[in-house]
């Protein structure tokens, strides 16, 4: 497996959840088996944000659901601060993952329409069973409060929400029960722009407030810059590329991340845009039975012979920063300032870059 060694936590800190090569598989008709995390390892830092982006079919999805036990590894393993889950019996399993939530890309489906809010917010305190009923009211009002949401809102149902309201519901009940670690699967991309930077801000506060730790799932790099730390881009069950994300966004060193850079959109006259656009061609190849070598090799426009034959290794082009490509470091790949001279300009979080 093409597997990056993990890169390390600040001052051999534990880190919060290791992914060590990684693979999630289904069967499919005919005894084949599709790969869709194949090879993945990655280490996340307490606190930090921690970008996963890709287009769909990458397998993002599903990396984030094995980080939190909703699917399990067919192969490697993931460790939750130095613990393996699948080590737990099933009563300590249930009382580990309470530790480590996630919010749902669509807020219609994660609410059940026959729950007021409050109920919907206190539901996970219920389960857990753990407070006196008066006690999970009052966490639940306040979590509400804390959200943006009015205690007017208590007893309302979700059809009776904005899309908006229905995702500050949504972080409000993973709050509950105090998790370490929240996995964030395209968490704003359903929302109107504009609702989504009052939720980025909104997690950015109650990171500084609970002392959490995010995995951003999204397929958009403009809010990659926005609110993370560093960032792993995945094609097709892989990790093509990892760093700190000042230098993946601006200094890309893999052909795909450069692609996902110019099919960014932006909102500027055309006389503003950059021309230099770079196109992918063709589709994302089927995960059951991928390309050899480089995976990415059929829809890169420097593939060469050595790209079909051997898996490329990893290089560090910048101190934390790997590619899984042959030519890293060697290639005329277009930086994020000459893809978006203007829109990439203030994107990156204050302090991120110089």
């Amino acid at each position: 497996m093409n597997a990056p060694a993990p890169i390390p936590a600040p001052q051999d800190a534990t880190p919060i959840v290791a992914v060590e090569n990684v693979g999630v598989h289904f069967p499919v008709s005919g005894g084949r088996t599709l790969k869709a995390v194949d090879g993945v390892s990655l280490e996340v830092r307490p606190r930090e944000i921690f970008g996963v982006i890709g287009e769909s079919g990458s397998g993002k999805t599903t990396l984030g659901r094995a980080v939190i036990c909703l699917e399990k590894p067919s192969a490697g393993r993931i460790l939750h601060q130095g613990v393996d889950p699948y080590t737990l019996s099933a009563r300590e399993l249930r009382r580990h993952r309470r530790r480590y939530q996630i919010i749902f890309q669509d807020p219609n489906a994660a609410l059940d329409p026959r729950m007021t809010i409050l109920k919907a917010i206190r539901e996970p305190m219920d389960v857990a069973g753990e407070l006196p009923e008066r006690e999970r009211r009052e966490r639940a009002i306040e979590l509400m409060e804390r959200v943006g949401l009015s205690p007017d809102f208590a007893a309302r149902y979700p059809h009776e929400l904005s899309g908006g309201q229905k995702q500050r519901v949504c972080i409000a009940r993973v709050l509950t029960l105090r998790p370490d670690l929240i996995v964030c699967d395209e968490a704003v991309s359903a929302l109107d722009v504009s609702i989504q930077a009052d939720i980025l801000n909104l997690f950015a506060e109650l990171q500084a407030e609970f002392g959490l730790t995010y995995i951003f799932i999204t397929h958009n790099l403009g809010v990659v810059a926005h609110v993370s730390d560093r960032v792993a881009v995945m094609y097709l069950g892989r990790i093509v590329e990892i760093g700190r994300t000042e230098d993946v966004v601006l200094a890309p060193a893999h052909p795909y991340t450069e692609a996902l850079l110019s099919a960014e959109p932006v909102a500027l006259p055309a006389h503003l845009r950059a021309q230099n656009r770079v196109m992918l061609k063709g589709e994302l190849p089927s995960p059951v039975s991928p390309p050899s070598g480089c995976r990415f090799r059929t829809r890169c426009r420097f593939a060469q012979p050595v790209c079909a034959e051997k898996e490329p290794p990893w290089r560090e082009t910048a101190p934390g920063h790997l590619s899984a490509c042959h030519f890293a470091g060697e290639l005329p790949i277009m930086s994020g300032a000459e893809l978006h001279p203007v829109k990439l300009g203030g994107a990156l979080r204050p302090g991120r870059a110089s």
